[in-house]
């Protein structure tokens, strides 16, 4: 009777199984580690390890089936060897057995919208050394910090051998509104729309695909998932939680005995491919982190002091100043090897967190730290080099003859000068300097019907995307290489290491703007470009300004 109940038992759980998932069944993690959590910080870096990283580590090493993605960046690794190599030979293990789909898109957690592709071709350099030194198989797949995206994202991506790039409902929902199939193409790769899960598998959004079914059961910070949703802002709080752990484990069985595999995002597209499922153009995007209702974009990171000690504008024009005597000493002959530390550096320096959400005073200082030793690093290997401007003769002209209205909002006080640049027909200058109010923004007219700018890490072509398609008004974009259109043939150029913060579209309001909020009594300084002319003068100029090509 006993063995006949098993029997019985056995059978209505694989039929229940059969039932749940009529083909194949995904379940896929995406768990985002940042080493830079609290940037500047060991002993967090040290609490993410042992109280994050590893103890997931260990639940996949005691369940040989069951797989996820790891997102991390390459700096993590070469910390992990230097601190933790009995945590690194846990993801070694991990990574060949084909458990860990290991995910990396950078070298630092960078804010990768407000750079340009020369930064980011840096970054991904580093990481497939670093990755390749320390045997790491390094997946297809793109995911980032703070979940950014944008066309360039996919350019890039797709230069360097990434074949699938993870987008967030965040983004997606922003700008798409056809919910279709959660699998789209962006200039040659795969983007696979995510979903927030809730932990409760019963409550999990079931996607189903030709058969082919798929559910999310949890994306973002790796380090929340043995904790308990508990940061390591946090200090003594963020621990392991026995009792999350046991739920993991436990809801895993469950979707297992239902038939779906605990399985990678490449094993769910690939599983797409074979049903001849072809995927759909992603619809216009502009550049966007996971959130962007939040802040209309990068906002956050590039303007939005959300305390009085913030220094957005500070730390990302700091940021391109310093990345410019990097450039000169690459067009000095400088190799490599020499100056791969110095671009560590500045990778470091270039990190989201310095600058949002609630960055810390040791996260505010961690970037001008790092700003300082690449500065010090370049001058100590060529002393003679020093940042290339190009030469430009402004004559001062009168406000009337400026061929757009250039206005400063907000501000306690203001400072306006315009100029005509001499010997270069069409090409004005403006430079602002005002003491920032609690809202304050350098403002220009914006006619055009279409938004035409570079997304970041795009920035040899523009893209044009009519005002219509565009489901928000307002939204904000790093301008890696300082170009967006005002009108046809109307082109704004912003000179980034002379002042750089997002760059707000604002259709409804019929302008282009520079904004710092939350900044009162700072001092802001911008120097803004307008040339009448070309696409093809326009792209030259702004990436010759902003030295975007390197060597």
């Amino acid at each position: 009777m006993k063995k006949l109940l098993v029997f019985f038992a056995a059978l209505a759980m694989a039929l229940s199984g059969m039932i749940a998932t009529a083909g194949e069944g995904y379940v896929l993690n995406m768990y985002h580690f940042n080493l830079q959590y609290v940037a500047g910080s060991d002993k967090a870096m040290r609490a993410g390890v042992e109280k994050g990283l590893e103890p997931l580590l260990d639940v996949y090493l005691a369940h040989p089936a069951w797989k996820a993605d790891f997102e991390l960046q390459a700096e993590f690794i070469t910390y992990l060897a230097a601190n933790y190599p009995k945590v690194l030979d846990k993801f070694r293990q991990l990574s060949k057995s084909g458990q860990a789909e290991v995910v990396s898109f950078h070298y630092s957690d960078q804010l990768i919208l407000g750079f340009p592709a020369l930064d980011q071709n840096r970054s991904l350099k580093l990481t497939r050394e670093i990755f390749q030194q320390y045997d790491i198989p390094l997946s297809g797949v793109i995911f980032t910090q703070e979940a950014q995206f944008g066309q360039g994202v996919c350019a890039l991506g797709k230069e360097w051998g990434y074949q699938i790039a993870v987008m967030t409902p965040g983004p997606y929902n922003w700008f798409q509104d056809d919910p279709g199939l959660p699998y789209f193409s962006c200039r040659g790769i795969v983007v696979l729309k995510a979903e927030n899960p809730d932990i409760a598998p019963e409550q999990i959004k079931t996607e189903d695909v030709n058969g082919v079914k798929v559910k999310w059961y949890f994306l973002g910070d790796g380090e929340l998932v043995v904790t308990g949703g508990v940061s390591p802002y946090f200090g003594a709080l963020f621990r392991i939680n026995q009792a999350r752990v046991k739920k993991v484990e436990s809801d895993f069985t469950k979707l297992q005995a239902e038939g779906y595999q605990i399985a990678t995002v490449s094993e769910y597209v690939s599983a797409l491919q074979k049903k001849g499922t072809a995927p759909r153009p992603l619809k216009p995007a502009l550049d966007a982190p996971w959130r962007p209702e939040d802040d209309q974009g990068v906002f956050t990171w590039m303007g939005k002091y959300v305390m009085p000690r913030e220094d957005d504008y500070g730390i990302r024009t700091q940021n391109w100043q310093t990345r410019s005597w990097l450039i000169a000493a690459e067009e000095a002959g400088i190799d490599w090897s020499s100056l791969r530390s110095a671009w560590m550096n500045q990778l470091d320096a270039e990190v989201s967190d310095s600058t949002g959400w609630f960055p810390l005073p040791v996260e505010l200082r961690y970037s001008p730290e790092k700003s300082q030793l690449v500065l010090e690093e370049v001058k100590k290997l060529c002393p003679n080099c020093r940042p290339e401007k190009m030469k430009l003769d402004l004559e001062p002209i009168a406000e009337k003859d400026f061929p757009v209205s250039a206005k400063v909002v907000g501000a306690q006080k203001a400072d306006e000068k315009f100029f005509r640049v001499t010997g270069r027909e069409g090409l004005f200058a403006v430079e602002a300097g005002f003491t920032a109010g609690k809202d304050s923004k350098l403002a220009f007219p914006f006619t055009g019907n279409e938004i035409v700018y570079s997304p970041a890490m795009l920035e040899d072509q523009v893209v044009r995307i009519p005002l219509d398609l565009i489901k928000h008004p307002l939204h904000y974009v790093g301008l890696a290489n300082g170009l967006i259109a005002l009108d046809q043939n109307l082109w704004l150029i912003r000179d980034n290491q002379a002042g750089m913060v997002a760059c707000g579209i604002d259709p409804d309001q019929k302008e282009i703007h520079f904004r710092v909020k939350g900044a009162s009594g700072r001092g802001i300084f911008f120097r803004v470009y307008i040339l009448k002319g070309s696409e093809r003068d326009a792209l030259d100029f702004a990436n010759q300004l902003n030295q975007t090509k390197g060597r």
